[in-house]
């Protein structure tokens, strides 16, 4: 009895090892199955990066040839230069001519009354000439931050 005991384990034994054995093999089938479908997978999402690259580098192109075309830089830059340039200066109406007298100095003066000492271009008359009324003096500053203190400043000063 106790030998077909052993015998019937032994089979048995055989038995659940072919299991095993049939079991791994199906393991191994199904991650090899698993493995082929991801890397379908990430083949299909690396085709779909590059199109979708180069689509959107095609359309980045398109609009950076116009965004950027040579006219348009040039209209921008003379617009900020023009506006950069105006805002560096201020124009002071009502200053009495005096003959012999240098339009600087009397500029400086202006200044100094308010306690103001910038450092300013050569003023210059703007207009033509009518008579009887004062021309306008345009002062040009290199810095746009000089401008706002200057002009809060004049505001509060009148000519005599």
């Amino acid at each position: 009895d106790l030998e077909t005991q052993i015998r019937s384990a032994d089979v048995e034994n055989k038995c659940l090892l072919k299991e095993k054995v049939e079991d791994q093999r199906t393991i191994i089938k199904l991650q090899s199955q698993l493995i082929e479908k991801e890397q379908e997978s990430v083949q299909s999402f690396k085709e779909t990066v590059q199109n979708e690259v180069k689509s959107y580098a095609g359309v980045v192109a398109s609009s950076c040839a116009t965004a950027l075309s040579p006219k348009k830089l040039q209209t921008v830059v003379k617009r900020i230069h023009d506006t950069e340039d105006r805002s560096r200066n201020i124009m002071i109406h009502g200053l009495a001519e005096k003959n012999g007298e240098d339009l600087k100095n009397s500029v400086s003066d202006i200044f100094s009354q308010l306690g103001e000492k910038p450092m300013f271009s050569i003023p210059c008359k703007v207009g033509k000439p009518v008579s009887g009324s004062l021309k306008q003096v345009k002062v040009s500053f290199p810095s746009a931050s000089v401008v706002p203190t200057l002009l809060k400043n004049l505001r509060q000063f009148t000519l005599i």
